[in-house]
């Protein structure tokens, strides 16, 4: 068997570990390297738009640059999109989402393509957006490429495509572990020992090769800070309810955006986002690009409680604009600039009414920063996970976890919204539903557990071929009419039938021929002889039993044969599925 398609054959079952970590290092070094190339990519536009040595720092440009620069770059976006085609301009984390959940993982390399070129003339030219959902739809991609460059199984593409995601994280923040619980949380939307495994060392390679060429250093420098009293817990409190409040509105005011805009076209979307992020900026300069450079004065307390609540409002209306309009950036990095904005703010006031006790407002921006996140996203973990990587300070876990336990439950629970991307997909028509039993099947794929004793012949066989074919202990006989396969019936029942012949035949010779055996010569119609026969249809090879499921319900058959096509002419059949081996498995897997 070619070494290929014995890999394809393995990645169909639960006990793929080895072959699935190989491909997870191998994914993480593809995807590192898009995302390092994407980083080195806007980063030097940034230095061609804006020549300051402090990258990104768009507060020293004159006010005619801040209002220019991103109404002609969302123009030149929104032009190039209306060209690029609406398949095409399909882009961003929850597209992702979206082909995980309705097309298996497969994303098409053109979208990425797109995403990499306008990604990055949208973060060079200003637009309130951040790098990370460029950088995950870039990462998920490759694994994506990868997979189906080397026509693996569905469930293994899918789990390529989460390994690209952590690598995307991984290798934007310098945080391997959130990057793995970020895919798991938020794009795959399980936690399964099959995928953890290829995560955590595709988000590793991905993070080796990000230090190799941009160093250790972390997206934010954070100093060394801590809680001062247990006192200050209810301010942790109020500061969950506020920014879950606060992200609610932000995603109540994107879908709000996106359906009042969903006629207009790309090149008007995009030029409209534009000038309102340049009008924005004349009064708010911080909110332009990734704002990082922000995010870190915030988090060293160099920020005026003006300048906080002016950045806050910017970025917020900026983003809730940009994202309602489909700009071709992401929300993540907005998210946490407006977390550690909101989170300076609750800090400076907690300061002054409770002089004595309150830690210092850059304590609040690191906890807030993290909130926001975990609440627009709906994604605990993973904030936590970043929280704690970020600052390298586990002391700030405790009230980190309450508020941003309390700021989900006020989005989830009080609010009753779902994540950013669920509400973008939402928007377009698209509702996910997320259940145990839809998981477990995506997880596994055909080939782990198809009946491969089987055998494939034509409906009309003589007795002789009929022993032949006995003779290998099949399971199963594939009946094909005019070389197209029509029906299954079990080897039992052909067994059965010759047994049935041979007595008959044994009878006859004795009143015949005085008991002395006779060659048989009877032609056997399988589709004829009596036997439990059933229809069936065909799925890939690289198909889950989800899909095998699916098409079962559809062409209302029980069972299915595997195929893989070898030649524009010819089909090679490797197995049978039946609804009942699927059944019985799920509930041996629950026991």
């Amino acid at each position: 068997m070619p070494f290929f398609e014995s890999i394809r054959l393995r990645l169909g079952s639960l006990d793929a570990l080895p072959a699935l970590a190989a491909l997870g290092f191998i994914s993480g070094i593809l995807a590192g390297g898009v995302i390092v190339l994407f980083r080195l990519f806007i980063e030097s536009g940034l230095v061609l738009w804006h020549t300051n040595e402090s990258n990104g720092d768009f507060e020293t440009a004159p006010w005619w640059f801040r209002l220019i620069l991103p109404t002609l770059g969302g123009i030149l976006v929104g032009y190039i999109l209306h060209k690029v085609g609406k398949n095409y301009r399909q882009v961003g984390v929850a597209h992702v989402i979206e082909r995980m959940t309705f097309h298996q993982g497969y994303l098409n390399w053109r979208n990425a393509l797109v995403q990499f070129l306008i990604g990055g003339l949208t973060i060079a030219t200003g637009q309130s957006v951040g790098r990370e959902g460029p950088g995950i739809h870039l990462g998920s991609a490759s694994g994506s490429w990868l997979g189906q460059q080397m026509k693996l199984p569905n469930n293994s593409i899918r789990i390529l495509v989460g390994c690209g995601t952590a690598a995307a994280i991984s290798a934007s923040f310098n945080t391997p572990l959130a990057g793995v619980i970020f895919a798991m949380e938020v794009v795959m939307m399980e936690y399964t020992v099959s995928s953890f495994i290829p995560l955590i060392l595709s988000s590793v390679s991905a993070a080796i090769l990000s230090r190799i060429v941009f160093g250790n250093d972390i997206a934010f420098i954070v100093p060394s800070l801590d809680l001062n009293s247990l006192w200050e817990i209810p301010n942790f409190v109020l500061l969950g309810v506020v920014i879950g409040t606060i992200a609610s509105l932000f995603i109540m005011g994107t879908s709000i955006v996106t359906k009042q805009s969903s006629k207009w076209s790309a090149w008007l979307k995009c030029s409209v986002a534009g000038t309102s992020v340049g009008i924005i900026a004349l009064a708010a300069p911080q909110i332009m690009g990734i704002g990082y450079d922000t995010v870190n004065s915030a988090l060293h307390g160099n920020l005026s409680l003006q300048i906080l609540g002016i950045a806050f409002v910017g970025k917020l209306l900026a983003t809730i604009i940009c994202s309602g309009l489909s700009l071709p950036g992401g929300a993540i990095g907005p998210s946490m600039f407006i977390g550690a904005m909101a989170g300076g703010i609750i800090g400076s006031i907690g300061a002054m009414v409770l002089p004595d006790f309150a830690s210092e407002y850059a304590f609040y921006s690191m906890v807030g920063m993290a909130t926001m996140m975990s609440a627009i996203l709906q994604a605990p973990l993973a904030a936590l996970m970043a929280l704690l990587e970020l600052t390298n300070n586990p002391n700030i876990l405790l009230p980190g976890m309450i508020a941003v336990v309390v700021s989900n439950l006020v989005v989830s629970q009080i609010f009753k919204q779902s994540s950013i991307f669920h509400s973008q997909l939402r928007a377009k028509g698209l509702e996910l539903r997320i259940n145990p039993l839809s998981q477990f099947l995506r997880s596994v794929g055909v080939a782990g557990l198809m009946e491969r004793k089987l055998v494939v012949q034509e409906k009309i066989l003589s007795y002789d071929e009929a022993e032949q074919l006995l003779d290998t202990v099949p399971r199963w006989i594939l009946v094909r009419q005019d070389k197209v396969p029509t029906s299954l019936l079990a080897a039992n029942d052909l067994a059965r039938y010759i047994l049935e012949l041979k007595e008959r035949q044994a009878e006859k010779d004795n009143e015949e021929n005085d008991g002395v055996p006779r060659p048989i010569k009877h032609q056997i119609d399988l589709l004829a002889i009596p036997a439990d026969r059933q229809d069936v249809a065909s799925v890939y090879l690289q198909a889950n039993l989800e899909e095998a499921l699916d098409t079962m319900e559809r062409e209302n058959v029980n069972a299915v044969y595997i195929f893989r096509t070898t030649t524009p002419t010819s089909d090679k059949i490797y197995g049978i599925l039946t609804k009942e081996k699927i059944e019985s498995h799920y509930s041996y897997k629950r026991k």
